[in-house]
């Protein structure tokens, strides 16, 4: 069994796959978010493992959009991570001697505070991963430091010049497996699921009553563009599975004839 991951080795997405991962599967490495997800739409990987969420920085805007994409994969589950930034650097120096530091967006606005206070930059570059940071980092000639992982400096002989520089210590990441099965388990707690409404005034009043008149609780919403018409968008929600009225409640949605898709219960 093949499991995609963002890579390379020492991204958080690769602690979370170490971890899911059981004997008989095997660690597939891709340089994006929507490189692992396609993977698993063409049949490359069986299952998926990305972010979708972080508590300080909201949607992983790559993830969810790429999975709009591809309506046969279904989330199977999902893994919290706690997240520690930590800035390295590939010499011995002082962090008044760093102009440059490479990262992944999610991690560089999570440590923009410290970014801010303690170095005196010229240049932040953003990358693909925390991973490909520390890699590009430990390349250079020329000083020059990352935001990564703690795991990636034994990975790229790395000098640790600050352990957790977050700028708020509740950080952590939501990942998603994804698959073509969906869960299988018999006890679900949660569902998640997309759909659009026409823009005109109280549509999506109407849908959301639905969940009040069950006793639905909703956790997220959140409207990403369409990208068909300036405009629309397309809603994604997460819902508390409490009293199984939640199939009631998709049935009354379908039936207002409106783009309905559950991307998972698990």
């Amino acid at each position: 069994m093949k499991i995609g991951y963002l890579g390379p080795k020492g991204t958080f997405s690769y602690e979370v796959c170490t971890e899911y991962c059981c004997e008989n599967m095997q660690m597939v490495e891709y340089k994006t978010i929507p490189d692992c997800i396609f993977a698993l739409e063409t049949g490359e990987v069986d299952e998926s493992i990305v972010p979708i969420e972080n508590s300080l920085q909201g949607c992983v805007t790559d993830a969810i959009d790429t999975l709009i994409k591809y309506e046969s994969i279904k989330v199977k589950d999902e893994i919290l991570l706690e997240i520690k930034q930590n800035l390295m650097s590939n010499k011995n120096c002082t962090l008044e001697e760093i102009k440059k530091v490479y990262s992944h967006p999610q991690a560089l606005a999570q440590c923009r505070n410290f970014l801010e206070k303690h170095l005196l930059l010229e240049k932040i570059i953003p990358v693909e991963s925390t991973a490909l940071a520390a890699k590009k980092v430990s390349e250079e000639n020329e000083t020059s430091a990352c935001i990564c992982n703690i795991s990636c400096q034994k990975e790229y002989h790395l000098n640790l010049l600050k352990k957790s520089i977050q700028d708020n210590n509740f950080n952590k990441t939501k990942f998603w497996v994804l698959s073509k099965k969906g869960n299988e388990k018999t006890e679900r707690t949660k569902m998640s699921m997309l759909f659009s409404v026409k823009d005109k005034p109280g549509a999506l009043y109407n849908v959301l009553k639905i969940f009040n008149e069950y006793h639905l609780n909703l956790t997220k919403i959140e409207s990403r563009p369409a990208k068909t018409v300036l405009g629309e968008y397309i809603f994604w929600i997460d819902v508390t599975i409490e009293n199984h009225n939640e199939e009631k409640a998709i049935q009354e949605i379908k039936n207002m004839e409106i783009y309905t898709r559950i991307l998972g219960k698990y």
